[in-house]
């Protein structure tokens, strides 16, 4: 059993599932595409299957939907939390890991238009 400490929630933001078609990818190299999981004020969390480059320190990311038009450029992360996935849907799946990436300065432009990301591409 994990000690009492262990479950309370440190988020400062809630989380909201994504609908589909948001991704992100870092810059200024666009490799390792991923779609995101969920995301809130504070960040983001993305799973992708365990081959691709790894990300480490602060970087770049852009954020952009596939569905209507939305598109954020820039966005300060650095990764927080990096784990493999349980993945046991079948013994030939590809193994998945998890990123959990925490924003760092936003400007006002990019706080506002996270904050239109929000109410528009997910759901509680």
């Amino acid at each position: 059993m994990r000690n009492k400490e262990e479950l309370i929630e440190r988020r400062k933001h809630k989380r909201f599932k994504v609908k589909g078609g948001a991704f992100a990818v870092s810059t200024p190299d666009y490799k390792n595409l991923r779609q995101i999981k969920d995301i809130r004020k504070g960040g983001l969390a993305f799973q992708f299957i365990e081959n691709s480059e790894q990300t480490k320190g602060s970087i770049e990311i852009e954020i952009f939907s596939t569905v209507g038009d939305f598109y954020l450029k820039k966005l300060p992360v650095r990764t927080v939390l990096d784990f493999e996935v349980d993945n046991t849907v079948s013994s030939n799946s590809m193994p998945m890991s998890q990123w959990s990436m925490q924003f760092g300065k936003l400007n006002h432009l990019q706080k506002l238009l996270l904050d239109f990301f929000l109410q528009k591409y997910t759901c509680n």
